[in-house]
């Protein structure tokens, strides 16, 4: 009888990696396509892109507010799965409430997958396809553009393009008239896969850029670690030292999060203003906004009751949302457009890569109940702090390659 659950909690957990996939992809795509089209003067609006994080995350909790609490079982009842029949328990027709919130959510997202993908029309980046050679669906780009905003249509040719010369030649090898074999196929099929990932090449192409990258893939680490550390033992700590996230009802709980995820927005305008700052501009709006999100981390220390908790919580999410704002807008303009998306999908998978492991390295302070576990959060996104202090190029007004 117990297979069931197993299976079930299986399918979830397949389910949420999916997810989990889809959005790790989403992320770096959107501001590499967001900033290759905003004009050089207003690079600065890519931080507002940002933004739809902490409205989306409050949007999900106050479905949640609406569906969890009002259709669920009490917590101390097993499910009817392992129990026996007419005994008290809970059924899946009595907990429905995350089910809605899921199945609410999902139709969001397909929503936005349909307006995305059907309704609007969306290009390639003109500097992407230059940047492979392509220079007339680059040109035919710039013309849609110019329709799209009544502009009068631009004058560049592919005769233009002819007479740049070129820092790099693709030749191809000739076509041969025999088929080939299942083998040989496999094996071009292969090499070609491989020799598309020759341009991650660029990220060292300099030792500018290749240190650049360095301490980009620190940042991305160190934010990754120190947000999944206190993501997943805070509540841990919280319970041991009696202190609850809610007064008294799972309605208080969902209203504590509205609480703390809301000024998340404040972040995120606090961000696109602070990298047009002369004083900041993008690198030391990084070292600020991640020096202040471990100050607050370092503050959970101190908690000892409900107004400490969600005040505090809300405190970091402002930080989280300022620095994580900053360092998704910059990281596009750190690399050229040809190598722009490989180089944020590849900071972003390593910081997620360092997410995983980090509640790992975390449980032996969760054993002795100590704090330990929040300064080693904090020590995650400090080490990012330090190392944006040596981020050799500042990209505000101008773009750094």
């Amino acid at each position: 009888m117990n297979a069931a659950p197993v299976y079930n909690y299986n399918a979830i957990c397949a389910m949420a990696a999916l997810t989990g996939f889809g959005l790790g992809g989403q992320i770096p795509i959107d501001a590499t396509i967001t900033l290759e089209f905003l004009p050089q003067n207003k690079r600065y609006l890519l931080a507002l892109l940002s933004l739809w994080q902490p409205i989306g995350v409050v949007v999900a909790c106050a479905i949640a507010y609406g569906f969890v609490p009002k259709y669920r079982c009490d917590t101390s009842l097993p499910s009817c799965m392992i129990t026996a029949a007419g005994a008290p328990c809970c059924s899946k027709g009595d907990n429905m409430g995350w089910r809605y919130l899921l199945i609410t959510l999902g139709a969001i997202t397909l929503t936005v997958f349909f307006l995305r993908f059907v309704v609007f029309n969306f290009r390639e980046s003109p500097k992407y396809l230059l940047g492979k050679g392509k220079e007339q669906e680059a040109i035919d780009v710039l013309h849609s553009i110019a329709r799209f905003n009544r502009a009068p249509p631009p004058t560049l040719t592919v005769e233009d393009f002819a007479a740049i010369d070129q820092e790099t030649s693709f030749t191809s090898d000739p076509v041969s008239t025999q088929p080939l074999k299942t083998t040989q196929h496999t094996k071009a099929v292969l090499k070609d896969g491989l020799g598309k990932l020759r341009h991650l090449k660029g990220l060292f192409r300099t030792p500018l850029m290749a240190f650049t990258t360095v301490i980009i893939w620190i940042a991305y680490m160190g934010d990754f670690w120190s947000f999944n550390i206190a993501g997943s033992y805070l509540p841990i700590i919280l319970n041991n030292r009696n202190v609850s996230s809610g007064q008294n009802t799972v309605y208080d709980t969902y209203k504590q999060y509205l609480i703390i995820y809301s000024p998340g927005v404040i972040g995120c305008v606090l961000a696109m203003l602070a990298i047009q700052l002369p004083i900041l501009g993008r690198k030391w709006s990084l070292v600020l906004s991640a020096a202040l999100q471990g100050l607050s981390m370092a503050m959970y220390t101190q908690v000892r009751s409900t107004a400490g908790y969600v005040g505090l919580n809300a405190l970091e999410y402002i930080m989280q949302s300022f620095f994580n704002a900053v360092l998704y807008a910059t990281t596009p303009e750190m690399f050229p457009a040809y190598v722009r998306g490989s180089a944020c999908g590849l900071a972003s998978t390593l910081g997620r890569l360092s997410g995983i492991v980090a509640p790992f390295a975390a449980q032996k302070y969760i054993a002795n109940e100590s704090a330990g576990v929040l300064w080693l959060a904090t020590g995650g996104i400090w080490l990012a702090m330090v190392a944006l202090i040596f981020l050799p190029i500042e990209t505000r007004n101008r773009q750094a390659f």
